[in-house]
Formats: C-alpha cells, sequence, structure tokens
C-alpha cells in the first residue's frame, strides 16, 4: 500500500506530499535524505520539497 502511495499517478490533481523513504546521511547526524513525490505540474517543482522540509523540520 505505500509504494501504490508514492508514485505520480497517486498524487497527480493533489496538493499532498507523500514522505517515503526517510534515512540519515554519512555527513552528520543533523542530514537527513528522504524521497518524496508530488504533482509539479500542478504547483511547480520546488513546492513539493519546501513542504517536505517544513514537516521534517516540525514547523
Amino acid at each position: 500500500d505505500t509504494l501504490a502511495g508514492l508514485t505520480p499517478a497517486a498524487v497527480s490533481g493533489t496538493l499532498t506530499v507523500p514522505i517515503g523513504r526517510v534515512r540519515k546521511m554519512k555527513m552528520g547526524p543533523q542530514y537527513v535524505q528522504a524521497f518524496t513525490c508530488g504533482d509539479q505540474l500542478l504547483w511547480g517543482a520546488a513546492e513539493p520539497l519546501r513542504r517536505m522540509l517544513r514537516i521534517l523540520v516540525g514547523k
């Protein structure tokens, strides 16, 4: 079920930003890497990344 929600077809036409794999990076404990999927045609390529980062920092 999780993998089915992380496809462009599943989020097309929505403003949600599903977040998949999240893991710590080797650069240090304060750095994380995350896989996201969003509808870039609906709101632009940078908006899903901005929203995901706000979720991660808790704002």
